[in-house]
C-alpha cells in the first residue's frame, strides 16, 4: 500500500479509538484541528531509525500521534533546538498510545505545560534570530 495513503488509514483508525464519541477538536499537542490545521501523523521513532534497526517503518497506531499541521511543525522545530523537551513530547505520545484512549484530565495538564514550554522556547528562539540578524 502506498506509504501516504497508509497514513489516512492510521490517522482515520486513531480517529476512531482515541475520539470516537468525542470531537477531535484538538491533537496531542492541545492546538485545535481546523480546515487549516489538518490531522497529520508524526512518527514517534523516525522512520529512518526504524530502517536501521531493520524495523518496519510503516505508519502504525502505536508508532504514531495524532497532530495538526501547525503542530507538527512546532514539533519538528523544537526537535533542533530543544532535543529534550522533544523526548518529552514524544513519551507523552507514547503514554496516550498505552492508554489507548482519548487523554485524560491529568495528560491534558502535562499537554498544556509542554506546550507553554514549546511557545516559550519557539519564542526565544526567533527573538534569538531576529537579534543576530
Amino acid at each position: 500500500m502506498d506509504y501516504n495513503k497508509r497514513k489516512q488509514l492510521i490517522l482515520k483508525a486513531m480517529r476512531k479509538i482515541y475520539y470516537e464519541n468525542i470531537n477531535p477538536r484538538y491533537d496531542w499537542m492541545g492546538y485545535m484541528i481546523t480546515d487549516d490545521n489538518k490531522p497529520t501523523y508524526h512518527h514517534i521513532v523516525k522512520r529512518e531509525e526504524l530502517i536501521e534497526q531493520d524495523l518496519d517503518p510503516s505508519p502504525t497506531i502505536e508508532n504514531g500521534a495524532y497532530l495538526g499541521k501547525c503542530s507538527h511543525e512546532m514539533l519538528h522545530v523544537i526537535e533542533q533546538i530543544d532535543p529534550e523537551l522533544y523526548m518529552c513530547w514524544n513519551d507523552l505520545f507514547l503514554m496516550i498510545n498505552n492508554f489507548g484512549v482519548f487523554p485524560v484530565n491529568h495528560i491534558w495538564e502535562l499537554v498544556f505545560k509542554l506546550k507553554r514550554q514549546t511557545e516559550e522556547e519557539i519564542t526565544a528562539y526567533k527573538q534569538s534570530k531576529n537579534r543576530i540578524k
